[in-house]
């Protein structure tokens, strides 16, 4: 039976370890500090740098044209934006004259395509996908507003697999060759304060719940005061917990000041918090694994930055593999990135939250892993 005096002394222990060495915890404060330039600073327009351009130059509407229906471009008519106007319609609907699209003056086009393999009545979970923009005029960030908004909403929705790739030409000059690539769009324009957000809440979480977990578990383990805390009244289950408490609090803490300062009206949000909670206790079961089959302080670290490093190489490599994109489903991070990018961007519902459930379940999962781990070997 969990004893919540003991609790208090084993959290006690932390805290003054803590208090002994408060440089752990200056990755924390420099995050915040970044959140709190961003927060305070005016963001500067690509508009302003370049003659010519302002907002009257956006393109007012725009006709996102496609062959097949989809799942995720389903999802992208039912969160269309209120400017730019975007008219979703098939191609066959769509005047041509000439070879050439005929639209209102003034109107942009995006044109969806599918590899040739995938140009079937039922569109793959796999493949590539070419988003071709046709803008009218002779500037090219006249549908900056419009890719912002799909690149947004499309995190949202997974992708499922998919590969895409932006590319844009004038409207009035569709010639036979290939599209120009990426560089006619800056990948500056789609990173918003959302997006950033999400970012530091993820780093902030694998800092404090993985990374600083098993630096202070290995460091126990090594010392051997791990071993004299097991000898002590102290159970093993009342130990566990108070590592999860202690460390699950760092990452609270440091999630709600990073929320505060750069967007404080989802603070309110359930799914936000429901989200960072599953995520931190992921994090702090793969931390346990790891320093309780490392056998050093050194060892752990190390393995704690391949942790970081292969979940990043599998993520990749999931767009390009189907096998690696089924490996992919089987980890909670999979799903804690859009989860939160879509709680920053808009109110979530807890029961239509998009894989909540199976996230639900592979921390239960990661949950008894590790708590068997460290009964067998974590204090050894």
């Amino acid at each position: 039976m969990i004893r919540s005096e003991m609790i208090k002394i084993l959290l006690d222990r932390e805290f003054r370890r803590l208090r002994k060495n408060p440089s752990a915890l200056m990755l924390l404060g420099l995050l915040s500090a970044v959140a709190l330039l961003m927060a305070t600073s005016r963001p500067v327009s690509k508009a302003s740098d370049q003659a010519g351009t302002n907002d009257a130059s956006r393109v007012a509407d725009v006709w996102l044209i496609y062959d097949q229906d989809s799942e995720w471009l389903a999802y992208l008519k039912a969160n269309l934006p209120e400017t730019p106007i975007v008219h979703p319609v098939r191609r066959s609907s769509v005047p041509i004259e000439n070879g050439r699209l005929k639209l209102p003056l003034g109107h942009g086009a995006v044109e969806i395509f599918y590899e040739e393999e995938r140009r079937t009545d039922q569109v793959s979970a796999f493949g590539k996908v070419t988003l071709n923009g046709k803008y009218p005029g002779k500037d090219p960030a006249t549908l900056d507003p419009f890719w912002k908004w799909f690149w947004s909403t499309l995190t949202e929705y997974h992708t499922q697999g998919l590969r895409f790739e932006q590319s844009a030409e004038p409207l009035t000059n569709q010639s036979a060759e290939a599209p120009a690539s990426l560089e006619d769009t800056s990948v500056a324009d789609l990173v918003t304060n959302e997006l950033i957000a999400t970012m530091l809440l993820l780093i902030v979480m694998f800092f404090a719940c993985c990374h600083l977990l098993v630096s202070f578990t290995a460091q126990d383990r090594e010392r051997g005061t791990l071993a004299a805390l097991v000898l002590s009244p102290a159970q093993t289950s009342e130990i566990l917990l108070a590592k999860f408490i202690f460390h699950l609090l760092i990452s609270l803490g440091g999630c709600l000041t990073i929320v505060a300062i750069l967007k404080p009206i989802v603070l309110t949000q359930p799914v936000l918090w429901l989200v960072i909670l599953l995520s931190s206790i992921g994090l702090m079961c793969v931390g346990t694994c790891i320093a309780t089959l490392a056998k050093t302080q050194a060892s752990a670290a190390l393995l704690a930055l391949c942790y970081m490093l292969g979940g990043t190489v599998l993520f990749y490599l999931s767009t390009k593999f189907t096998a690696f994109y089924f490996l992919k489903q089987l980890a909670f991070e999979n799903y804690t990135f859009p989860l939160l990018f879509s709680t920053m961007k808009r109110p979530v519902s807890v029961f239509n939250a998009p894989g909540l459930g199976t996230m639900f379940l592979l921390v239960g999962i990661w949950i008894g892993v590790a708590r068997s781990c460290f009964y067998r070997y974590g204090w050894r």
